[in-house]
């Protein structure tokens, strides 16, 4: 079945240049062009569309208001949003249903390569009751402003580490929280950094976008509105995860890549808890509750409250955001890596090994059922015997314990 795609623009011109841009496309994609947001809401309403590509700055009904309404009448749509560089802040604010914003004009590769990147999703969403909890969620919290400007400054082909840093030290918030845990243990840094500048240089660009994004999210969370939910726990057990991953991928000799891949899946994997508990509260109080009761993994107990796990939700709001494929496919897979069909050492059994020993060796709730190693796959990868030396390796690790700051 071909896949269904969108587009929604005003100016007649774009429209025909899009239908050109992907004439090629025609064997693949099943294309409608609507000139304004009504029309395009017409068109859903006779038939879904699986990607709908709209304009921000269109008269009558902008494309806040239209994608908004994409969200309610056809909430399994990929939505994604053009619009000019002096539009940014106001989709930023205003267009929660976004999952991803690209400039205009666009260009026709790096269009198609969005949407490719984000079909290939749709492996998370095969089972109909993850679709079903992904359409209930409309406070699915948008990509931070400064992880946004961010990735601008990324795409160029030599982004300046000067002007990353700059971009940081923008933001007196994040960048005492981007020092505060690059100084933390969780590091393994043998020096203090005192500088955006310094962190960016120490840890490199990839590893200081996952900490933008990742503290942009957890920053997100209203505490008071949900006080069984230890948001300090769920830190220091995330960036715990990374840490030990990274340690796992060390003592395999990977490549730089892989270590960063590791770490940063490590320091994300859990991020799909956190969307469940801001949009279903209630539900994912259930969810601890039966947990502390002894009654079965969080996993078991997510998948029986809402068919679905906090693995496949942070997938998919990572892989919508366009954070690189190991790493999605880390985070979606971190407590199943034999779904992957793909045995070796790789950022998913680094990050599903340090998963497990993290709970192992720091211990948060005596009750909690932990979700189990999955040995046939470290077998098939031909690693089981180097599981104790990286259980010794994470052991110390986490022995050191915080780094002194005067060190």
């Amino acid at each position: 079945m071909k896949t269904r795609i969108l587009f929604v623009d005003d100016e007649s011109n774009v429209l025909s240049a899009l239908r050109r841009m992907f004439h090629d496309m025609r064997g693949e994609w099943d294309m409608a062009f609507a000139g304004d947001g009504p029309t395009g809401l017409a068109m859903i309403a006779e038939q879904p569309f699986d990607v709908v590509v709209a304009d921000m700055r269109m008269p009558g009904m902008d494309g806040a208001m239209f994608l908004r309404e994409v969200q309610v009448h056809n909430p399994g749509a990929i939505r994604i949003v053009l619009s000019g560089h002096s539009d940014r802040n106001m989709v930023l604010e205003t267009v929660r249903p976004a999952h991803q914003f690209l400039p205009k004009p666009c260009q026709p590769a790096e269009l198609k390569a969005v949407i490719d990147r984000s079909l290939s999703l749709r492996e998370v969403f095969l089972d109909d009751r993850v679709k079903d909890v992904v359409a209930r969620i409309d406070r699915l919290p948008t990509v931070p402003r400064l992880y946004v400007d961010l990735l601008d400054l990324l795409s160029k082909e030599e982004p300046s580490m000067r002007e990353v840093a700059g971009l940081i030290a923008q933001d007196v918030g994040m960048s005492a929280g981007i020092l505060k845990l690059v100084n933390s243990a969780f590091f393994g840094l043998r020096t203090h950094v005192s500088s955006p500048a310094h962190a960016v240089n120490l840890l490199g660009l990839d590893v200081v976008k996952a900490l933008v994004l990742g503290v942009g999210l957890f920053d997100r969370f209203d505490k008071d509105a949900f006080r069984d939910f230890d948001l300090e726990k769920l830190w220091g057990h995330s960036f715990g995860t990374g840490r030990l991953a990274r340690e796992i991928a060390e003592q395999e000799g990977a490549t730089v890549a892989v270590r960063e891949y590791a770490y940063i899946a490590g320091l994300l994997h859990d991020v799909g808890k956190l969307v469940m508990a801001t949009n279903f509260p209630d539900a994912y109080r259930d969810v601890i509750a039966a947990c502390r009761e002894g009654q079965g993994t969080i996993l078991d107990m997510e998948r029986m409250h809402f068919g679905a796990s906090h693995a496949e939700v942070g997938a998919y709001l990572l892989g919508l955001w366009g954070v690189e494929d190991p790493v999605v496919r880390a985070v979606y897979l971190h407590h199943e890596p034999g779904r992957d069909h793909r045995a070796g050492f790789s950022p998913l059994l680094a990050v599903h090994v340090a998963n497990r020993l993290e709970h192992e060796l720091v211990v948060i709730h005596q009750g909690y059922a932990l979700n189990p190693l999955d040995d046939l796959y470290l077998a098939a990868s031909g690693l089981s015997e180097r599981l104790p030396a990286w259980r010794d390796a994470c052991a110390a690790v986490v022995a050191r314990g915080p780094i002194p700051e005067d060190i």
